[in-house]
């Protein structure tokens, strides 16, 4: 499970990852769980809180229950049961539309991350190279409901990349994240102050980095000696163009390609220092 994987960006870079492991998976699970319950104790207090101000509210949530017991002469087996089975349906559909929206807002915002995958060093990504969209991200969470079903949460075990049945359907897959290395690039430029660039770069710009992008960066700029001259502007120019349309900003002269790379990445550098600060 723990064998790397190949994945091949859109500028024919290949960048090797590791599949998160199932342990750790659930690890993150928990935190996110632990999370998302206290989100919805407030949420729930919140709503006791306005239904004491306007009864109606605890009226109609409750009226149903009242209802089942006045049928049923309540005091009995069957209508205890019945009240019960009422009261964990609507649990359900409300802890089903909880994870929808705080797994899905959280891997939109936090670039395929929630709180319990960054406290797990893990991440969604898309397998075929590209961006996680909304898209994706709507519908490996739609799916999170049916991967509940003790049925098929034996997907991941015979799965070879650890997916789950959602991530098959998007088309993603949760990888570790390691701990960036301090590689000779990145010793270098860490200390760059954003005065010294060329290029500048805003929070939004370097948002719509994809860890692979940083990562196909990287690799250039160590093998820049080891590269022939040729394969090397080959390899600058189809970087620097995909990432000139991935974040939108005005191309650089074919002589200041090189110099736009390490812009973005002593940017990106400074971005990941701040948020570990």
């Amino acid at each position: 499970m723990s064998d790397a994987f190949h994945i091949e960006t859109p500028e024919n870079i290949q960048i090797a990852y590791k599949p998160a492991g199932l342990g750790t998976r659930f690890l993150a699970w928990v935190v996110d769980s632990l999370i998302l319950l206290l989100i919805m104790f407030v949420l729930f207090m919140l709503m006791l809180f306005v239904g004491a101000a306007s009864d109606s509210v605890l009226r109609t949530m409750f009226e149903p229950v009242q209802q089942l017991g006045d049928e049923l002469d309540g005091g009995d087996e069957q209508s205890v049961e019945l009240v019960m089975f009422y009261l964990l349906g609507v649990w359900m559909m409300i802890w089903g539309l909880g994870s929808f929206f705080y797994y899905g807002i959280s891997e939109l915002c936090l670039r395929g991350q929630t709180i319990g995958k960054r406290s797990s060093k893990i991440r969604v990504v898309k397998i075929d190279g590209f961006s996680l969209d909304a898209v994706s991200i709507l519908v490996r969470n739609i799916f999170r409901v049916v991967d509940h079903l003790p049925l098929l949460w034996i997907v991941p075990l015979l799965s070879a990349k650890s997916q789950r049945l959602g991530d098959m359907v998007a088309g993603t897959i949760v990888i570790q994240q390691e701990v960036p290395k301090l590689t000779g690039v990145r010793a270098r430029l860490s200390g760059r102050a954003a005065a010294d660039a060329t290029f500048r770069f805003d929070a939004g710009q370097l948002k719509k980095l994809r860890p692979q992008d940083v990562d196909a960066v990287e690799r250039l700029l160590e093998r820049w000696r080891e590269l022939p001259a040729q394969r090397r502007a080959s390899l600058v120019e189809q970087i620097a163009t995909g990432l000139v349309l991935r974040l939108e900003v005005n191309a650089p002269a074919e002589g200041e390609r090189a110099q736009f790379l390490e812009d973005l990445l002593a940017a990106e550098y400074r971005r990941q220092a701040r948020q570990l600060d």
